[in-house]
């Protein structure tokens, strides 16, 4: 999977706006080694608003940047405009990426911030936001940092993690009963989720915004609060579902507001890359099962190195045990063959957690539907 990057952000003149892009791994280690058409909108920032300015140009395999301009000496605009680069023929009119297919996109689009010349904005904000469409066609709007951050942009396995959610509520994928019967729970009471290290939040919103009845406490290091209060400003939830964030440092005790609340699902996305931090993550896992001894975790992971596997020696010794396991299958160029072509998908529970009956039903977007095991 592959994702559209500004290398610089638009910025113009009475003449023309311009920018330079490239297309990146989700940690800009790689570049796409494939020719892909493309196409560049001006338009409203509005969902779906008007188009100002259309061009296509290409892509091509051993590119490291591409420059884009927009020559506006013949165009009435009215502004604010963003600027959109996306593959040709991918709902360019919507900014819009699809997550229903059987994969993940190859090349997800961008979207930048907004550029206002009469109100002075000469230059976009360096935030981008990818608009992902699941089944539930509520679009998950997530904005990103384009600086060097990792911790601040979108990564395969949140990418991955919420389509796999999705397909679940959906009923499209046949999962485990015990991520079943946790997830279906919010048909008849509040769902209480917990997200460790969330970034920009792409997995926790988008639980609160396919499950009504969902609650979500989306915890990070102080450094990712902005991008993911500003995600949580701009979602759109389900029913009497919510989100917020609040800061969790694995190497402290956990914060009372965290501690005292129960939780039926606990989330990790993209977390193990560091082997260093996982005696910590770890212990984490377990300060929080202590509290919430119903609770399951689920871990997803694009194997990036085989020092991974100190997280799951820590966990079979901390007395966790792996329920079941599920995969999202990634696109992967024919000339990748270094890079994982799936995220892997672990669904934990401690050992001594209470057997509990599942419910024969699972809510989905307010009608109730039966669970065949």
């Amino acid at each position: 999977m592959r994702y559209i990057r500004f290398l610089k952000v638009p910025k113009g003149d009475s003449k023309s706006i311009s920018c330079v892009i490239t297309i990146t791994s989700d940690l800009g280690h790689s570049f796409l080694a494939e020719d892909v058409a493309l196409s560049a909108t001006l338009q409203s920032p509005k969902d779906r608003g008007d188009i100002f300015l259309r061009k296509s140009f290409a892509w091509t395999a051993g590119m490291r940047a591409l420059p884009v301009t927009f020559d506006l000496r013949h165009c009435d605009l009215d502004w604010p405009v963003v600027v959109h680069v996306g593959p040709k023929g991918q709902l360019a009119d919507y900014f819009e990426t699809q997550l229903t297919g059987a994969e993940l996109p190859a090349v997800i689009s961008v979207l930048s911030s907004p550029l206002h010349f009469p109100g002075g904005i000469y230059e976009a904000e360096k935030k981008v936001q990818r608009r992902l469409v699941p089944l539930s066609n509520r679009p998950l709007k997530i904005w990103e940092e384009t600086g060097e951050s990792i911790a601040r942009h979108i990564w395969d396995a949140g990418v991955g993690l919420a389509a796999f959610f999705d397909k679940i509520v959906a009923m499209q994928f046949e999962s485990s009963p015990l991520l079943v019967s946790t997830l279906s729970s919010a048909s008849y009471r509040k769902l209480n989720v917990l997200e460790l290290g969330c970034g920009c939040g792409i997995v926790g919103i988008s639980l609160a915004q396919i499950i009504p009845d969902c609650h979500v406490w989306m915890t990070d290091l102080p450094e990712a609060r902005e991008i993911a209060q500003k995600n949580i400003s701009t979602m759109n939830p389900a029913m009497a579902s919510s989100a917020r964030f609040e800061t969790l440092d694995w190497d402290k005790p956990l914060p009372q507001v965290i501690e005292h609340q129960v939780y039926d699902m606990i989330v990790v996305s993209d977390c193990t890359y560091n082997p260093d931090s996982s005696p910590a993550l770890v212990k984490t896992l377990l300060a929080l099962v202590a509290r919430s001894p119903k609770a399951i975790v689920v871990l997803a992971m694009k194997v990036r190195h085989e020092s991974e596997a100190i997280f799951f020696e820590l966990m079979a010794k901390a007395g966790f045990l792996t329920a079941t396991t599920a995969w999202q299958p990634l696109p992967c160029e024919e000339t990748d063959y270094d890079s994982a072509t799936k995220v892997d998908i672990y669904i934990f529970h401690y050992k001594t957690r209470p057997k509990t009956a599942a419910p024969p039903f699972f809510m989905v977007d307010g009608s109730v539907e039966f669970w065949q095991k």
